[in-house]
């Protein structure tokens, strides 16, 4: 089956293809775990297999994904260790965004997004554990937004020329001004809330991180993981932004990557509609 005829089958029975991606997702997300887990502390993501953690290997009946959290009921048959519940809710997670992707995209969009989808879990799920985000999947996210722009045009829109050339000019220039918004927009915040706070407001990744999903997004999807990721990000943790307002020696500290993550993948799936749903409310 070539590519076109993919593309057909898929754009015919969306059903089936989101069927199978949502099974392929389950199983991308048992891998994101190992990277969340490993990542941030420096080690191989190939190297040893999955193991527990106190040392024995994990059969391969037991490590299909979410099933074989299941069966063991989060406890490890070999030492009798929890299993955190963090392992089956990225493997759902990601089936679910696979399978969305197929659902409500065009086939070769649907591809890209699981590409996209997965470095954000990982970004996420490193911010969340650790309260570290890895370079590797940071620099990835900008590296693959920019080839998958060349590659294909249609993830900016870019397909009414008939010279695909030109399409493929169009869509790297798309790619590169996202680049540019999110890295400027965030570096900016970045110098003055330092300058005011006299503290570090926010990081170098999530400089890095915007202009990651500008290259996916261009610079309204730039824009939108900075201020809908802040919006995301107070709905979540309003007890903590309310904690701000009283006197305390400690301040919890929030990581920002997840709402930014959450934003940039409703962005993707939805970006069109956002504008469309914000243009009717401004016109009153």
């Amino acid at each position: 089956m070539s590519l076109t005829d993919l593309q057909i089958y898929i754009a015919f029975h969306p059903a089936v293809a989101a069927v199978y991606a949502g099974a392929i997702g389950a199983c991308v997300g048992s891998f994101l775990n190992v990277c969340i887990h490993r990542l941030p502390k420096g080690k191989s993501i190939i190297t040893p297999p999955s193991h527990c953690a106190c040392g024995q290997p994990i059969p391969f009946t037991l490590n299909i994904p979410l099933i074989g959290w299941l069966v063991l009921k989060g406890k490890a048959r070999c030492c009798g260790a929890s299993i955190s519940s963090r392992y089956p809710i990225i493997e759902l997670l990601t089936g679910i965004l696979f399978a969305l992707a197929f659902l409500t995209l065009a086939p070769v969009k649907a591809i890209i997004a699981c590409v996209f989808v997965s470095l954000l879990i990982i970004l996420a799920g490193c911010d969340l554990n650790d309260m570290l985000v890895p370079d590797a999947p940071n620099f990835a996210l900008v590296g693959t937004g920019l080839l998958l722009s060349i590659i294909a045009p249609s993830l900016h829109g870019e397909t009414g020329s008939h010279l695909e050339v030109i399409n493929r000019i169009a869509s790297a220039k798309d790619a590169l001004l996202g680049i540019a918004v999110g890295t400027a927009l965030i570096w900016w915040i970045r110098t003055v809330a330092t300058v005011i706070l006299k503290q570090e407001a926010m990081g170098e990744a999530d400089i890095i991180l915007c202009a990651g999903v500008g290259a996916y997004c261009g610079w309204q999807g730039a824009l939108f993981c900075l201020f809908g990721g802040a919006i995301i990000g107070v709905l979540i943790k309003l007890p903590s932004v309310l904690a701000l307002f009283r006197q305390k020696e400690e301040r919890e500290s929030v990581p920002f990557v997840p709402s930014m993550a959450a934003a940039s993948i409703l962005w993707f799936f939805y970006g069109p509609q956002l504008i469309q749903t914000w243009q009717l409310w401004t016109q009153g």
